[in-house]
């Protein structure tokens, strides 16, 4: 069951992660604010809920 959950949070920050290049954090020439990594890291965590529609936002 361990190694279920652990493949689990595994595929869920995959997703997190193609969401957030998807829309752009990963660019070498965007600004790097308190926002942009914050909203960036949001967008991971959030995961496969980024293609659901929900867009989170990081306000510094």
């Amino acid at each position: 069951m361990k190694n279920f959950l652990f493949i689990l949070v595994i595929i869920w920050f995959i997703f997190g992660a193609s969401a957030a290049n998807d829309r752009g954090f990963f660019d070498s020439g965007a600004n790097r604010d308190c926002t942009f990594v914050g909203s960036g890291l949001l967008t991971i965590i959030a995961g496969p809920l980024s293609y659901a529609g929900i867009h989170p936002k990081a306000n510094c």
